[in-house]
């Protein structure tokens, strides 16, 4: 994939192009707080630029661009590699500017407005680049609920999380790497702590999440919506993404109900309260860590990753919530 200049540079020609004017301009930015200054005209704008916005990381994209604007005066711009329109969409409703590689975009700055679509865009062989392996995900969840961990004998670690020595020395070498764990006289020590939780939501969504779905479900009786905090889940499941982003805070009124469990679907079905349902409005996935939680709630962090992993602005603020009162 070619670099953030490049990318942008190769946008912005396209959009000259498609546009027959020549006053379009694209420079690094000097603050460091947004990548690329683009001019249309007299247009400034603070471009940010992403090799690709999928779901998996459109929320954390688009919390981003929050961060631009509330820290700037010009409007922002997203410059994506690649896009779908029903994303690019979703960028604009979030109240952003946007702009593909290939030229389409939705630029609303008055008295300027361009909208432009349908020019192909080909969508990259991998996009959605494997930051980290099954294992190592599973493994970092283990480091994020608790700094401590990290520090502890690999026999320790191995003990607690089931993962051989073997693997348990290559993930934490890969993170020492990427500077998430430094080694200090007194033991190892997890680093930016917040930037590995981006990464490693970015991951899971991506990669794990999705091989850990079992089914949609429905409520038997749609009176029981009105009550679904007094459903009894099967043991060792747990209220995860909305719902338990709801029972942490009760903030986010669910629309999507999470669950997840040590035993399958079948075991939803024997609470005599659920049927399996292709258009249903629960879903559920199989457990991926050791121990128990309280108040059947999944731990914090993973309620984070599941709200991250929408593109739902409601579940962004939901998200942003939960993280301010975590470490």
């Amino acid at each position: 994939m070619v670099n953030e200049r490049e990318l942008s540079l190769e946008a912005a020609a396209n959009l000259k192009s498609l546009m027959r004017r020549d006053d379009i301009t694209v420079k690094l930015s000097r603050e460091g707080k947004h990548d690329v200054d683009i001019n249309i005209g007299d247009i400034k704008m603070s471009g940010e630029v992403k090799n690709f916005v999928t779901m998996a990381n459109f929320n954390r994209v688009i919390f981003h661009l929050q961060k631009i604007r509330e820290n700037g005066s010009d409007p922002v711009l997203l410059i994506a590699g690649y896009i779908s329109p029903q994303h690019m969409m979703k960028v604009v409703d979030a109240g952003f500017n946007v702009l593909d590689h290939a030229g389409n975009c939705y630029i609303n700055i008055p008295p300027l407005y361009i909208h432009i679509t349908g020019q192909k865009l080909d969508k990259p062989k991998e996009t959605e680049t494997k930051v980290f392996s099954e294992s190592a995900i599973k493994l970092i969840f283990y480091f994020l609920l608790d700094k401590a961990n990290v520090g502890k004998t690999y026999r320790k670690i191995a003990e607690e999380t089931g993962y051989s020595l073997g693997t348990i020395k290559n993930v934490i070498e890969e993170m020492k790497r990427r500077h998430h764990i430094i080694k200090t006289p007194k033991g190892r020590v997890l680093m930016n702590w917040k930037k590995l939780l981006d990464e490693w939501q970015l991951a899971y969504n991506q990669s794990l999440k999705p091989k850990l779905f079992l089914k949609k479900m429905r409520l038997r009786n749609p009176k029981l919506r009105l009550n679904w905090k007094k459903i009894k889940l099967p043991k060792n499941s747990y209220w995860g993404g909305e719902s338990g982003a709801y029972l942490t805070d009760g903030y986010l009124v669910p629309e999507i109900l999470t669950i997840y469990t040590d035993g399958d679907s079948v075991d939803m079905i024997k609470t005599g309260q659920m049927a399996p349902s292709p258009d249903g409005d629960i879903l559920v996935y199989k457990k991926f860590w050791s121990g128990e939680t309280e108040n059947n709630i999944v731990p914090r962090i993973l309620t984070y990753a599941d709200l991250m992993g929408t593109t739902d602005s409601r579940c962004l603020e939901a998200a942003k919530r939960i993280i301010n009162n975590e470490k």
